[in-house]
């Protein structure tokens, strides 16, 4: 078998295979389950041709094809096939780099215990209904009999399915049922084979009595008919209880062997690196203990989490205080409640996407980025990755990580992009809002109307957090756009605050626009919500401009800046060259 097995490998990405028995129908089976590379792109099932060649000389093995990614998680959610399966005596084959999970004695427990509830419950139902099929075949009534063997044999399926298979099909066709037990069981194909008509002929009989007695249609049995059927699904019915049985001893013997094993203790080498935050005084002393308890607590869940490998403070706006702005003073101020903002760097490709966080005690956004996408940032000197790692505080660093190198900006280049960002986007935006004065003086559509203006809005902000902050948005939703929009000037948010639940209903239709225009799952918003919008966002506009055309004064001022620090160094170099000639 081995010969045929490493053959198999050269032909298709193979992690692993596992050859494991089992029993049906009075027969020994033997089964195969080749565990596809986690790299291998290609479906399994593409990869079934090659593999039934491979194995063509081997007729008494079945085989399943699996992606390493379903048969880990099948492990891990529970599923007793996958457990009692991929164990050490069944390894037959193992070239993966990747170990599957090692369930503990509690984890498999939990397992015994899930299949027990699930199975147990079904076998008291099946006996049930075998009794009553016994009834009413004493009393010639087919009919009834056969409902009561669909009955038994639906239940102990769905019964199996649960407790081996971890899967519910809540279907009332055996059909199926029988096509999601043949994926684990392929034998069970052959109970009633589409090439043997008279007996397919049956099975959908049975799958008719459903029906037909519990809606009492018209629907006649013959007397041989439901012999033949209590002929072939009685031994079937009788093979699940063992199986089941069987299952349950060898989970027993795991249990045991897992209460004996040594627990390995986690050297300092494994060990997570210990997370301690570093709170500026500056962040302390606007905050009470309890907002300071939150804050670590939440920037310690998602270090975690997102296994970040380094957390930087970029703004607060401290309670009923302005923003404290740790890299970029404020423009516009207004009392605002405790909101930090954070940059959460993350060596994981897969890194989520930037979040708002609310607790009871301080508000946080954090924008999540991956350490490629800040490297090619700063590669491209962009002036919101360069103000917040040389300006920022940073809360956490791993100490394993190296820190990015951060170059110095080029302020007329900035200036250039922010200018060019900022026109291109408000052209968008000053687009979308014209079409929105035309659907509502023209078609009086509220809906395409409130969609138009929260279109507008999107390009507004999308521009103006680009052009004040230098940061290109990965998420383009309005609530979380806002939010960014604070870290320029809390008065911009503070445009949808005011107005009580008017306000914020009419936020409320803006920011769900594009999924009712979409799906048309939600009632057209009113005239007055849209009015409402209408009228905050006509206040948005005029303060983002204000913004705006502050942030290109202070990169003017800067560039001009710059071009003095420059000449008077070239100045100083050139007087320290001339100095020694004096001398002489």
């Amino acid at each position: 078998m081995k010969p045929i097995l490493e053959k198999l490998a050269e032909k298709i990405p193979v992690d692993c295979i596992y050859e494991f028995p089992y029993t049906f129908l009075g027969e020994e089976k033997q089964h195969l389950l080749i565990v596809i590379d986690s790299k291998c792109q290609v479906p399994a099932k593409t990869l079934e041709p090659m593999a039934e060649l491979c194995l063509a000389e081997t007729p008494l093995h079945s085989y399943t094809l699996i992606p390493y990614g379903e048969l880990k998680t099948a492990i891990k959610n529970g599923t007793l096939y996958s457990t009692l399966a991929c164990r050490k005596q069944h390894l037959k084959l193992s070239l993966g780099k990747k170990p599957l999970p090692h369930l503990t004695q509690i984890e498999l427990e939990s397992i015994r215990t899930k299949a027990r509830e699930h199975f147990e419950k079904a076998a008291i139902k099946q006996r049930d209904f075998l009794e009553g099929m016994e009834f009413y075949r004493s009393k010639n009534n087919f009919e009834q009999a056969l409902f009561m063997l669909h009955q038994a044999t639906e239940l102990t399926f769905r019964g199996i399915e649960k407790a081996v298979f971890k899967r519910d099909r809540p279907s009332h066709s055996l059909q199926e049922h029988l096509k999601l037990i043949t994926r684990y069981i392929p034998e069970l194909a052959t109970l009633f084979d589409k090439e043997e008509p008279h007996y397919y002929r049956l099975l959908k009989l049975i799958d008719q009595s459903y029906t037909a007695v519990r809606y009492e249609r018209q629907f006649e049995v013959e007397k041989e008919e439901i012999e033949q059927l209590v002929f072939k699904l009685i031994p079937v019915l009788d093979w699940c209880n063992d199986y089941y049985h069987t299952c349950m001893i060898e989970l027993d013997a795991m249990i045991r062997q897992a209460s004996v094993e040594p627990i390995i203790q986690a050297t300092t080498i494994n060990a997570p690196p210990t997370i301690t935050l570093s709170l500026p005084d500056q962040l302390r002393n606007q905050l009470n203990e309890q907002q300071a308890k939150a804050l670590t607590t939440i920037c310690t869940n998602l270090i975690k989490k997102e296994a970040l490998q380094q957390l930087v403070l970029i703004g607060l706006e401290a309670s009923e205080s302005t923003k404290v702005a740790i890299y970029q003073s404020d423009i516009l101020s207004t009392p605002q409640t405790t909101h930090c903002y954070l940059l959460g760097i993350s060596a994981n490709s897969s890194t989520s996407k930037s979040h708002h966080i609310v607790h009871t005690d301080i508000r946080i956004t954090v924008i999540l980025c991956t350490s490629s996408r800040v490297s090619q940032a700063l590669e491209k000197k962009n002036r919101f990755f360069i103000q917040t790692l040389t300006q920022g505080t940073p809360l956490y660093v791993n100490p394993d990580k190296a820190l990015f190198n951060v170059s110095e900006n080029d302020w007329i280049t900035t200036l250039e992009k922010a200018k060019a960002v900022w026109n291109y986007r408000k052209y968008k935006a000053d687009t979308f809002l014209t079409c929105a004065e035309l659907a509502i003086h023209q078609r009086q559509d509220t809906h395409i109307a409130m969609f138009l203006v929260s279109q507008s809005m999107e390009q507004l902000c999308i521009g103006l957090i680009y052009t004040c902050l230098g940061y290109h948005v990965d998420q383009s939703t309005l609530p979380f756009l806002l939010q960014i929009t604070k870290l320029i000037s809390p008065q911009l948010a503070d445009c949808f605050a005011f107005g009580g639940e008017d306000t914020k209903q009419a936020f409320k239709s803006l920011a769900n626009s594009l999924h009712a225009v979409r799906y048309k799952k939600e009632a057209a918003p009113s005239d007055r919500e849209l009015e409402i919008a209408m009228a905050c966002y006509r206040r948005f506009q005029t303060i983002a401009k204000t913004c705006c055309e502050t942030t290109f004064a202070q990169l003017q001022k800067r560039i001009e800046v710059a071009a003095i620090n420059k000449e008077s160094v070239e100045t100083a170099k050139n007087d320290h060259a001339v100095q020694p000639s004096n001398v002489l």
